[in-house]
């Protein structure tokens, strides 16, 4: 894959080493078994989301084949009714109020309400380097989501997307025209950049 640079590749390298793709569940699930790998550093994690919202963005330009105007606007499409994953004060990663352990499983169970909708992006994306990215990304979201999970207190808080939920949601993205499809996947890219940048304040304040 062409776009990447020696330090993007060596990053994937560090993340498919520790979680090999096999043991990955398209639902997030992680077929491991439940002995915790040696704690990872926050700037390791950082490094991580860094990346991610680097590529995040260069699909967004890719997807608005660098259209500023495109790229610059959170688009609104209101008539899909989209419940994208999204900060409040009450989850503690905003800097008043800020509760670790609150924020962690927000954002792990954040990054897992959006694996559903990268899935959707990944299979709209054509074939070439665009698909190449939007399969990257959503593994190194999923290698993100396994990292996290060993920092959480209390696994049994962290919340997973109903299947039968996320079958009923791709059916509804689906049946949308071409002109809503391209709108939707930059509605999604744009908020999934937005909570990574979220994610990353709060690793980095952890």
């Amino acid at each position: 894959m062409k776009f990447f640079s020696i330090a993007s590749l060596g990053l994937l390298l560090v993340v498919a080493t520790a979680f090999p793709a096999s043991e990955l569940r398209e639902d997030g699930e992680n077929s491991v078994t439940r002995n915790k790998p040696t704690r990872t550093s926050s700037g390791k994690t950082a490094g991580q989301i860094s990346y991610l919202i680097k590529e995040v963005f260069e699909m967004r330009k890719e997807l608005c084949k660098n259209d500023e105007t495109c790229i610059k606007s959170h688009v609104a499409v209101s008539e899909n009714n989209l419940n994208l994953p999204k900060m409040t004060e009450k989850d503690g990663c905003f800097q008043t109020g800020y509760n670790r352990d609150n924020c962690l499983v927000r954002i792990t169970s954040g990054l897992l309400e959006f694996q559903v909708y990268l899935r959707y992006i990944r299979n709209k994306f054509q074939e070439g380097n665009n698909r190449d990215r939007a399969e990257h990304v959503q593994f190194s979201s999923k290698a993100l989501i396994e990292i996290l999970k060993q920092e959480v207190k209390d696994p049994n808080k962290i919340v997973f997307p109903s299947p039968t939920a996320n079958i009923h949601l791709l059916g509804k993205l689906e049946s949308q025209n071409d002109w809503q499809k391209v709108m939707t996947m930059q509605l999604i890219l744009s908020h999934f950049e937005d909570f990574l940048q979220f994610t990353l304040r709060a690793v980095r304040k952890a």
